[in-house]
């Protein structure tokens, strides 16, 4: 039975996973899970004391494993598993990397920077060190949060008795809590009819607005994301490129730790629209 004060790497290639749980692989020690290292930019008062900051960032995030491998058979189970490690700890594959710690589950990218085998005989168990580098830092959750600003509520359904009361929809504004450590994107989804939508973050007066008009068959995808920043209208499996749609004032928001007030809006009445939807994952700076 899994303990909650045990660790779990799983390593995952694309092709493959490794789980290192204390079954076949046991681990014996790690550093990198905990923090990374920030850079601070200061520049100098010229006509004050002290300094001010310039910039703050997170830099790359350095993880190392080093595990045995215990479920040793044979001289010949260890040659097979000293090969099928160096293939999967391979520099010409990024990996997925989770990690389950006091009942928590993190995921981050990883790029293989060494792996070495420790033993100096082939009659030894096997000792491994893999390092890796994160090139981006941040731990993210291991599932996908979905929060729908607009639904259908109430209402009756078969076999109802009275008295009974006909559906109504849903608040446009929904807090969206973020538990995270710092800001994460968002995907969106208009789902349409809607003439002219908007969805705001009253936390920080942001907004994105699509001067478009919506069939019901429509649906507009926004992402937010770093170097991800997508506005496309989806029919069914067509694709259009909409930025050309996108009003000059909008800021692809993020949401911050703590509340976000969400509200959406157009120049539709409301109730004929599906609804909006938003997804995200909360980032973390360590486990």
């Amino acid at each position: 039975m899994e303990k909650n004060n045990e660790i779990i790497f799983t390593f995952d290639n694309g092709k493959e996973e490794l789980v290192i749980d204390g079954s076949s692989f046991d681990v014996i020690d790690y550093d990198g899970i905990e923090s990374t290292d920030y850079e601070i930019v200061t520049e100098d008062n010229i006509n004050h004391i002290g300094a001010r900051v310039k910039r703050k960032k997170l830099l790359k995030r350095l993880i190392s494993v080093e595990f045995d491998y215990v479920a040793i058979t044979s001289i010949e189970e260890v040659a097979a598993q000293r090969r099928r490690l160096t293939r999967f700890f391979t520099p010409y594959s990024s990996g997925l990397l989770t990690i389950k710690l006091l009942g928590i589950d993190r995921q981050i990218e990883y790029e293989v920077q060494k792996f070495k085998i420790n033993n100096k005989t082939i009659c030894e168990p096997l000792s491994c060190l893999v390092e890796l580098v994160c090139v981006n830092p941040e731990l993210l959750s291991a599932v996908t949060v979905g929060q729908k600003i607009m639904t259908l509520v109430g209402g009756w359904k078969w076999k109802f008795s009275l008295p009974f009361r006909m559906k109504q929809y849903g608040p446009l504004k929904k807090n969206i809590y973020i538990d995270g450590d710092m800001e994460t994107p968002v995907e969106i989804y208009f789902r349409g009819p809607a003439v002219n939508p908007m969805i705001k973050n009253h936390r920080t007066g942001e907004h994105i607005k699509i001067m478009k008009t919506l069939t019901s068959n429509d649906t507009m995808y926004i992402n937010t994301a770093y170097r991800q920043k997508t506005v496309e209208i989806v029919n069914g499996n067509e694709r259009e490129n909409a930025w050309d749609n996108l009003d000059f004032s909008s800021k692809f928001f993020w949401l911050y730790p703590g509340d976000n007030m969400i509200e959406f809006s157009g120049d539709s009445e409301p109730e004929k629209t599906r609804g909006v939807e938003i997804y995200y994952r909360e980032r973390y700076l360590g486990i």
